[in-house]
């Protein structure tokens, strides 16, 4: 009982679960109470709703097909092959963005919901007796870690939750293990369609922490929403520059290796300005640990054995 106490605690203090307001305070209380009281009887939702692709990729992990109520299209065509395979099992369909009207009429018995963008229907769905779980963004692995572990338990789901985690732990000690041969960390730079990107303490940030490579947006406290100038990059001479492989990105990267800006940056002298799958570089889900995988492998593949 007190050591669930002390994780909600911890993760209202991270802000991996939010409130703002009296209606979600009251929800967290009740909420608080339902968890410390539930050891000897956990819920068993057979409505769960997850909103966002990140959230559904979780849900889908750890519940049964038939315990979760609609799933949104980018689930069922997620490049993650599992997360496409369990979700296409769903018959259930909800929007990217979907309205309170939406998620009420599929008569969910909870809802999971990203705060940063949901935190007004948040309050609006507690005030009708839905029973919500606003989450927020975790930062880093250990947040990340503690926020799968709350939503398995809050689903009543605690086993499979140390499970998954369980084999996360056992995925990045392996990269950690192969990262004790790194002598000079090498500095990567990350590009979509919208620019070289990577805010400090960011997705990206925590994926290079983890992989033993270092942010160029964070050397120089990039923010949420701000790119890098072309003027940073030649600056920070970036060791590797990481492109996101998707269909409107695909030019980015023969953009890079012909603009003469750039020819002396070290990537681009060394050829190292590589595609890579738009989920290898940002991931708040458990496929972070594949992301991490994935960059060390491209950032440092003389660590890796490929045969």
């Amino acid at each position: 009982m007190k050591k669930i106490l002390l994780l909600i605690s911890c993760l209202l203090a991270l802000g991996i679960i939010v409130y703002g307001d009296t209606r979600l305070g009251q929800f967290f209380i009740n909420h608080q109470a339902t968890s410390v009281t539930s050891q000897t009887k956990l819920p068993q939702y057979r409505r769960i709703l997850a909103i966002s692709p990140a959230l559904q990729e979780i849900v889908l992990a750890l519940a049964e097909p038939e315990q979760i109520v609609a799933v949104s299209p980018s689930s069922k065509n997620s490049p993650i092959p599992e997360v496409a395979q369990a979700a296409q099992k769903i018959n259930g369909q909800i929007s990217e963005r979907p309205g309170t009207e939406e998620i009420v009429a599929l008569h969910p018995d909870i809802v999971l919901l990203p705060i940063v963008f949901s935190r007004d229907q948040a309050g609006i769905l507690a005030d009708m007796n839905v029973n919500v779980l606003p989450l927020g963004i975790p930062n880093g692995y250990q947040e990340l870690k503690a926020r799968l572990l709350l939503i398995a338990e809050k689903l009543g789901l605690p086993e499979k939750g140390r499970a998954l985690t369980d084999q996360m732990d056992k995925k990045l000690a392996r990269i950690k293990e192969k990262n004790k041969a790194i002598q000079t960390p090498k500095l990567v730079i990350a590009y979509s369609v919208n620019g070289a990107f990577g805010r400090k303490n960011g997705s990206f940030d925590n994926i290079c922490r983890e992989a033993g490579a270092v942010n160029g947006g964070g050397v120089v406290n990039l923010k949420q929403g701000e790119h890098l100038s072309k003027e940073q990059v030649v600056e920070l001479d970036p060791d590797v520059i990481l492109c996101a492989r998707s269909i409107q990105d695909s030019k980015i990267h023969q953009d890079i290796l012909r603009d003469p800006a750039f020819q002396t940056i070290k990537a681009v002298k060394n050829h190292r300005v590589l595609l890579v799958e738009d989920r290898y570089i940002s991931s708040v889900t458990q496929s972070f640990v594949d992301a991490v995988e994935a960059v060390s492998q491209l950032v440092y593949p003389e660590l890796w054995d490929f045969d």
